[in-house]
């Protein structure tokens, strides 16, 4: 019972709008008794018992989550019927419903992850040959499941494989991709590679000089020694096929007009 007293005056109609307010006070507290929330404490653990830092514990009813501190623990606030779920990369998954009828406010939850993880098998990392024999070499040695059909399989006579035989003696001729792949990455490849290109500016310039001497280039151009022939060669992208076609006056005047002297 709600007694209400007033000193001095009498005010019916204020103690009447008290008394539905306090009515209201108290509907609204057995409201949020009946709502009842629940503190989850934590600890995430692997399969080994060590306890797994950064783990994802989630509340997938209302869409808010956590992650798991340096002892593994986390805590997230539920509701009866709300659904946790505990992730992280490598484990799979844990799930549980919480209970809708619980005792307490706070409880203690133990989770261990199993891992979801493929193990492979081991590879073992080598060297890449540095000669073009040594990866005949490698290759040749090279086991691979189908040996075993290879053997089956009549291979060509003697005769027939000495014209694919190296003059060295080394074995047979190992073309295509094979090939482009050791001189694409190999050091002996990138070190052809780099020789040829020298002759190759060895060779072009020879070309020019035939055509101009050294002497003009010196003192037309400027151009007194190799490195500085090959720079104006290739900024004025002079090939062999248009020193080819056309005479040594239309090549000084196209230089000319590359290098901008008069």
């Amino acid at each position: 019972m709600i007694k209400c007293i007033f000193v001095g005056h009498s005010y019916p109609m204020l103690s009447k709008s008290i008394f539905i307010l306090a009515l209201l006070l108290i509907f609204t507290t057995i409201g949020l008794k009946a709502q009842q929330y629940v503190l989850i404490k934590g600890q995430v653990w692997d399969f080994t018992g060590e306890q797994l830092v950064g783990a994802h514990a989630f509340n997938k009813t209302r869409h808010y989550g956590t992650f798991t501190d340096r002892d593994g623990i986390f805590f997230l606030v539920m509701n009866p019927g709300d659904s946790l779920q505990v992730t992280m990369v490598g484990y799979k998954p844990y799930k549980m419903k919480i209970p809708q009828k619980l005792s307490a406010d706070t409880y203690k939850l133990d989770v261990t992850l199993m891992g979801d993880t493929i193990m492979l098998k081991s590879a073992e990392i080598k060297p890449y040959p540095e000669t073009y024999a040594e990866l005949k070499q490698q290759f040749v040695k090279l086991k691979v499941p189908e040996e075993k059909i290879l053997d089956r399989i009549t291979l060509p006579n003697e005769i027939y494989r000495s014209k694919y035989a190296n003059p060295d003696g080394t074995g047979l001729v190992i073309g295509g991709p094979i090939t482009a792949l050791y001189m694409a990455f190999s050091r002996e490849g990138k070190e052809l590679k780099k020789m040829s290109t020298i002759m190759a500016s060895d060779r072009l310039r020879e070309k020019l000089l035939s055509i101009i001497s050294r002497e003009v280039l010196e003192k037309k151009f400027a151009l007194k020694s190799d490195q500085q022939i090959d720079d104006m060669i290739q900024n004025c992208n002079i090939t062999e096929e248009f020193l080819q076609r056309n005479s040594g006056y239309e090549v000084i005047r196209f230089i000319m007009r590359c290098t901008g002297r008069k």
